[in-house]
C-alpha cells in the first residue's frame, strides 16, 4: 500500500528509478558503503602523509613559527614526493572534509600539499594545539 502511494507520487522517471533501485539495492548500497570506507581510509592516508611532511620539515610539536618563517622553510625544503606517495599503505588520498578521493601520485600530492595549502594546514594545526 505504501509502495503504491510512493510510486504514484514519483512520476514516470521516478517509478523507473525506484524499480531499478528496488531490484538492485544490495549492489547500490554495497557500492555506497564501500566508497565510504575508501573515503575513510583516504582521509587517514592524508593524515599519514601530512605527518610525514611535518617530519621531513623537522617541525617540532610545541614550537610556534610565524607565517614568514614557515614560508621560507617550505621554499628551501625539497620534499621527496615519490617517497611521500608511498608513506601510506592505501593508494588513495582525500582532503579532510571532502568525499572525493584521488590516486596517491606525485602530481596529486603536489597539488594537495602545495605551498599555500601547507601554510594553511600548518597554521591551522598550530592554532588547534594552542586551543587545547
Amino acid at each position: 500500500m505504501i509502495s503504491a502511494f510512493i510510486e504514484s507520487m514519483l512520476g514516470g522517471l521516478g517509478r523507473v528509478l525506484y524499480s531499478l533501485y528496488a531490484a538492485n539495492s544490495l549492489y547500490i548500497n554495497g557500492f555506497i558503503i564501500l566508497y565510504g570506507i575508501c573515503v575513510f581510509f583516504a582521509h587517514r592516508s592524508f593524515n599519514t602523509i601530512f605527518t610525514a611532511i611535518k617530519k621531513e620539515l623537522k617541525i617540532e610539536k610545541r614550537k610556534k613559527m610565524g607565517t614568514e618563517k614557515l614560508s621560507t622553510l617550505l621554499k628551501k625544503t625539497m620534499l621527496p614526493w615519490d617517497d611521500l606517495s608511498h608513506a601510506s599503505w592505501f593508494p588513495f588520498i582525500a582532503i579532510p572534509g571532502k568525499i572525493m578521493i584521488h590516486f596517491c601520485s606525485k602530481s596529486n600530492l603536489q597539488k594537495i600539499f602545495s605551498m599555500e595549502n601547507l601554510l594553511v594546514l600548518l597554521k591551522e594545526k598550530e592554532g588547534n594545539k594552542a586551543d587545547h
